[in-house]
């Protein structure tokens, strides 16, 4: 803007110099002294009303940049009124009827006698301005068809026949573009295609816009193809438009999965058989599916003004918490647990419920999806499975135990009967032929030994034939000190022929338990404690029971001649086993207590040195 300091004889000369030329002076407050008739006209102006205001207060200004209005204070007026002018040019616009009138104005300053001022001409510029934004409209649309050429560019005429192409992908298209070249539409596509086509290409050049369609490719070995098709006028005289060709089959492809996905969520969200809502970050409810308020016996209304924590049993509140924070914060993908929601009715529903949160592309959390499974009939069913489990388990090492038995029983009818029925044929034999009446005599004794031998093992046999088979075994309250004295009374002679001193320690007063067993067993363990102890050694026997897991533990502890266990223990609880000679004992005694104890499913041990005394150990499992 070239601002110049004259000296004009009369500000009003000044305004007169130019026809074609706005002219305005104003003094150096901005008020306006005189203006032209061609000023009145470019800014439509009322020369009596102007005198005596300013520009600003007349018309507003508009910036040739960006056409934002001018502030006062913005206006290159009051900024020449402020500083001294330089020497440049400035272009702007004033608003008129939706569109811009553009003028160029030169401002320089005046003075005459007493009064001094600015001196503003202009001209209207309208023309070249719009004639230059058509030029950058051409441009911006050259660029964009050259920014366009990785498609397909073609140079069609209104009546659809291709003059040319530009593209750097030749195979872009079913056919070569060259087999386009000087052909119309309506010789190279169906007529569905190609009159829409046709139509639509008038109409961009009648209209002078851009307008877009997508068809599918008419090729039958490429149905799979979809286009975009964008018509863009070029040459309104000559009657020619680009045509630009995109494939956009996979932009295609991934709308259809995208809509397919969405499908395909709204079909498992509302008929999943898992119970499903969406919630906000604070556990509100958004949207909820049938099955979640079939589980939980709230309409979907309901469920939608529910926090789902306001439900839960107050036991479980603070269990997900943590889980839900770090989900969240994307430290996790998703979490389950197990919780328990209070049902409309009033009971409590056992659920697992799996979250997950969704996120946005800038990472940040959006709602939450809750997947509620009813597992309240699965919590029954466990409870139940761990009760058989135990019934069942209870049953195996019964039958473990009863196989074993089996097996002891069946070797001691091979070993234990064996030797007196293989010896007594041979001793009837030497009788017959045998004439020496002191031979006779012998074999007759000794056929009397095994004789007494065998019918004592099937004595013991039959007594434990006569256990196996007691299938009558009740189960009682049995009172451990009430037995033992019972028991006691039954060794009463021998404790006090040996002084022996019998404590007792029941922390566990009772058992449910067959009596005839436990006495039997107890007074197995206090008849070996009292038998098997040295002759200058008062027994000292110290019995107690302490609770265990899933049972009682029963020990007896003695101060007899215990039992060299390296060398006896695989022996110890066996059928007729005797490990102290001397003494009167049959050696069934530990295997019936063995028997008596395992058939129950408890388990019987030993801890013993030779000399130091013994600790018999009966874990009784209990049935109730």
């Amino acid at each position: 803007m070239h601002l110049e300091q004259n000296s004009l004889s009369t500000p009003s000369a000044q305004t007169q110099r130019s026809g074609l030329e706005g002219l305005i002076t104003t003094l150096e407050d901005g008020t306006i002294l005189h203006l032209n008739e061609r000023a009145c006209e470019l800014l439509a102006l009322d020369n009596i009303e102007a005198k005596g205001k300013k520009l600003h207060q007349l018309t507003t200004f508009y910036s040739s940049e960006d056409a934002s209005p001018l502030t006062a204070e913005q206006t290159p007026f009051q900024i020449a009124l402020k500083n001294n002018p330089y020497d440049k040019e400035i272009i702007l616009g004033i608003a008129t009827g939706g569109t811009f009138k553009w003028f160029v104005f030169h401002i320089s300053r005046f003075s005459e006698e007493s009064k001094s001022g600015l001196l503003v001409s202009f001209i209207d510029i309208s023309k070249v301005i719009n004639q230059n934004h058509a030029l950058k409209d051409k441009q911006q649309q050259l660029q964009l068809l050259v920014a366009s050429l990785n498609d397909l560019v073609f140079e069609v005429t209104d009546t659809g026949v291709f003059k040319n192409y530009w593209t750097n992908d030749p195979g872009l298209l079913f056919y070569p573009p060259e087999e386009f070249l000087n052909k119309s539409l309506t010789e190279l596509f169906p007529a569905d295609l190609a009159i829409p086509t046709i139509q639509l290409i008038q109409k961009s050049l009648q209209l002078n816009r851009e307008f877009k369609m997508e068809f599918q490719s008419p090729s039958e070995q490429h149905k799979d193809k979809w286009y975009s098709l964008q018509i863009k006028p070029i040459h309104r005289s000559q009657n020619r438009i680009a045509l630009v060709v995109s494939d956009i089959t996979k932009q295609i492809e991934s709308t259809e999965k995208i809509r397919f996905n969405e499908h395909k969520f709204n079909q498992a969200f509302h008929f999943s058989g898992l119970g499903i809502a969406l919630t906000n970050l604070d556990g509100y409810c958004i949207e909820s599916n049938h099955t979640l308020t079939k589980i939980l016996g709230y309409t979907q209304e309901e469920l939608s003004t529910m926090k789902f924590s306001h439900n839960a049993h107050p036991d479980d509140v603070e269990r997900d918490i943590g889980l839900r924070r770090q989900l969240i914060r994307g430290e996790i993908e998703t979490f389950t647990v197990q919780k328990r929601y209070r049902h409309k009715l009033g009971h409590y529903v056992w659920c697992s419920v799996t979250i997950a949160a969704v996120f946005d592309n800038a990472n940040a959390p959006l709602f939450l999806i809750v997947q509620v499974q009813d597992i309240s009939e699965s919590k029954k069913n466990i409870e139940i499975l761990k009760r058989q489990k135990i019934e069942s388990d209870l049953v195996k090492m019964d039958l473990e135990t009863k196989v074993r038995q089996l097996e002891e029983f069946t070797n001691i009818l091979a070993h234990n009967l064996k030797g007196p029925l293989s010896n007594m044929p041979m001793l009837i034999d030497e009788l017959k032929v045998s004439t020496d009446e002191k031979v006779k005599a012998d074999f007759l004794d000794l056929l009397k030994i095994s004789t007494e031998q065998l019918t004592e093992t099937l004595h013991d046999l039959g007594e434990i034939l006569e256990l196996r088979s007691n299938k009558s075994l009740v189960f009682e309250d049995c009172d451990f000190l009430q037995v033992f004295y019972k028991v006691k009374q039954q060794y009463i002679g021998e404790i006090q022929q040996k002084n022996a001193v019998i404590s007792v320690e029941f922390n566990v007063t009772n058992i449910h338990y067959p009596k005839i067993y436990l006495e039997s067993i107890l007074g197995n363990l206090i008849s070996n404690s009292l038998r098997f102890t040295a002759s200058d050694k008062a027994p000292c026997i110290e019995i107690r029971t302490s609770l265990e897991k899933n049972g009682t533990l029963l020990t007896v502890k003695d101060n007899g001649l215990g039992i060299n266990l390296p060398k006896y223990k695989s022996q110890l609880f066996m059928f007729k086993k005797i490990f102290h000679r001397g003494f009167e004992s049959k050696g069934i005694g530990l295997f019936l207590t063995r028997y008596q104890v395992e058939s129950l499913g408890g388990k019987i041990d030993v801890q013993s040195k030779p000399n130091e005394g013994s600790i018999f150990s009966v874990k009784f499992l209990e049935r109730k």
